[in-house]
Formats: structure tokens, sequence, C-alpha cells
């Protein structure tokens, strides 16, 4: 390993690293916040042959109990690193998301702010196509560098990620995000403030606060319309309906303002929030017909359930 000591921490705790406080240790955790450190330890790995998997703010995954064994690049930087030419914003993927929306907001710029609040990077917003009320990332982005496990450097716009409903291409090409382009729209910043307040407010009526009630936010993608005038129903309500918050798993248990939120209590696992995960699929098959998928990933094997469920 050619990484920096200060940046390698060896048998890093994972919980340390994600919204859930699960997951065992990995081989080693190497900090990046710029896309330089980034790229010089993607290809270390790859000249080593070490296997490893990326993360950012960690706000979207599980990992087992029994860690992983692998490296892990984690790619988070705590200060934003944004470039802005006119309605232009150049984001590196280790930016906080929250804090694009907050930059953007406070020099005029639309487009950006209904993923106000929403946890986690910039990189895994766009991997995601991450949004709130209708709109998500992949609607302003422009180009993104990527960056292929064996240290390769492409850049694509925005058509070729094939962005949908909380999805993009590169959930199967597993290509990281360096830095991303958007292009915004000017905006009074006083109108922009007022409506990012309302929707912190509007989000913490509805989901737990992460320092006290560790989780990974909404489980379940919402269910897609079953006709063109229709809309996406929120997976939440039908778990709802069908009683859903009353299932637990151990120390995993659903949230009592969202039934589409698995809460970390006392002494609960991986496993306990898989299993519970799996009772939340159960109901909704049995009360609605409905095939709930994850928006969440687990990673690492999890009780023999096998690895990246």
């Amino acid at each position: 390993m050619k990484a920096k000591p200060s940046n390698l921490i060896k048998n890093a705790p994972l919980s340390d690293y994600t919204t859930f406080r699960l997951g065992g240790p990995c081989k080693g955790l190497i900090q990046c916040e710029t896309p330089e450190e980034l790229i010089e330890a993607v290809k270390d790995l790859a000249a080593s042959n070490k296997d490893f998997i990326l993360i950012g703010g960690g706000s979207n995954l599980v990992v087992s109990d029994d860690g992983l064994d692998c490296y892990v690049i984690r790619y988070f930087s705590e200060s934003p690193r944004i470039a802005e030419d006119e309605n232009t914003l150049t984001v590196s993927g280790s930016t906080i998301l929250d804090d694009l929306v907050v930059f953007a907001a406070e020099i005029g710029l639309s487009g950006i702010n209904t993923c106000s609040g929403i946890p986690g990077t910039v990189g895994g917003a766009v991997v995601g196509n991450a949004g709130a009320f209708g709109k998500q990332i992949g609607d302003v982005l422009v180009s993104a560098r990527l960056l292929e496990k064996d240290g390769a450097l492409t850049e694509v716009g925005a058509s070729e990620l094939e962005f949908s409903y909380r999805h993009s291409s590169l959930k199967e090409t597993h290509d990281i995000v360096v830095d991303a382009t958007l292009k915004l729209d000017e905006a009074e910043t006083a109108d922009l403030l007022k409506e990012r307040e309302e929707i912190l407010k509007t989000r913490a009526d509805k989901h737990p606060d992460l320092s006290k009630e560790p989780c990974a936010g909404s489980f379940f993608r919402n269910i897609e319309p079953t006709s063109k005038a229709g809309r996406r129903q929120a997976a939440g309500w039908f778990l709802d309906q069908a009683g859903g918050k009353k299932l637990k798993s151990g120390g995993a248990y659903i949230y009592d303002k969202h039934a589409n939120i698995i809460i970390k209590g006392k002494n609960a696992s991986a496993k306990d929030v898989f299993d519970l995960s799996n009772q939340m699929a159960a109901l909704a098959k049995k009360e609605f017909n409905l095939d709930l998928v994850r928006e969440v990933r687990f990673v690492g094997k999890i009780d023999g359930a096998g690895t990246n469920q």
C-alpha cells in the first residue's frame, strides 16, 4: 500500500462511517477528500490487485456485522469543493450534498434546492439520482468525470448515465463519480433559502434525527404509478396501511412517524435490519401484491444471505 499513513486506518470499524452505525472492520480504510487523492488511492489498489469498495457519507448502506474482507475508500470531504462558472457548478463527488444545496442557494442558483437535508455526498447522489418532490439531481447534471476500478478516467454526459427514478447506470458499472458538473438557473437567494427552510421542516417532521436514531432513511423506493395520470405513491403509506409499524427484528424496529424507515435500536445488528427489511417486503407483497425495491444496499455476508444484496 502506498497510501499515506495518515489516510490509511487499518482494521477500521465501519460502524464509525455509516449513518446506521453498523458494520464490522475492513482490511483498511483510506480517507480521500480530493479528486487527486481518490485517483491515487484507486490506482494504488489496482496496481496491488487489492479488492476495495467505495463509500461516501455512508448514508445508504448496511455493512455486515462480520465486516468486509477488502479495503474501503471513503471519498468524503467536510468542506465543500465547488468551482463556479456563471450558472454552472463543478463539484467533487466527496462534497456533502447539503453543502452543495446551501452553496447554490446563497449565490442565487436553483435546481438543486429540493435536495435540502438529504444526507450523503454528491457522488452518491449522482449514483442514486437522489431527489425529492418530483425532482432529482439528474435533471440538472451536465456531465461527470468517472473513475473506473482500474484507475482509468472518463468524462460522460448526463444521457450516458441513463437516469431514472433513484437509479443510474453507475449502479451496474460501479464507476466512481470523481466530480460532477451541474447547470442551474438564476433565482432569488431569499426565495431559495425560504424554500429550503420549509423543506427542512417537512423532513424533520417525518424523518428521525440521525444522531439519536441511526438509520439509512427510506428503505424502499416509492411505488411507480399504475397509470399515465398517476403519481408515484409512497412505499411508507402502503406499509403503514398494512400495519408495518408494528414489525421488529431483534434490536431493529420501524420509526413511529414513517413506516418505510428502519431504526437501529439497542443491540441491533445488520442481520436484524436485513430480516426486518424482508418482513416489510413480505408484508407489502401479501397485503398489496407489491414487489418493493430496496434503496438501501447491504454489503458483506449477512448470515449466509450472500454479499451486496
